[in-house]
This record gives C-alpha cells, sequence and structure tokens, in this order.
C-alpha cells in the first residue's frame, strides 16, 4: 500500500485535492467509486482535461 501525505498549510479546495490526486494517477473509476460511499446528495463530477 501507498501512501500520500500532503501539509496544505494555507488550505486547499475540494476541486484542486481531487483535480491533483488525478494528476497523480489515481483512477478516475476508484476515486468516484469511493466518493459515492459518503452518501451525499447534490452534486456532479465531471473528470475532462
Amino acid at each position: 500500500m501507498k501512501i500520500l501525505y500532503y501539509d496544505c498549510f494555507s488550505g486547499i479546495t475540494g476541486d484542486m485535492n481531487l483535480g491533483a490526486l488525478i494528476d497523480l494517477g489515481v483512477d478516475k473509476q476508484y476515486l468516484l467509486k469511493e466518493l459515492l460511499k459518503m452518501n451525499i446528495d447534490g452534486y456532479k463530477i465531471e473528470i475532462k482535461k
């Protein structure tokens, strides 16, 4: 298992965080599957360059 630790000393927004994870190589389908576990309605995720 690989672990990533990053210190966002001045903050990071959700879209910036997700974009950074995707740019690092996190599988898009895996990320979407994990986000569904939060059971939050009312959001839409669109992934494109």
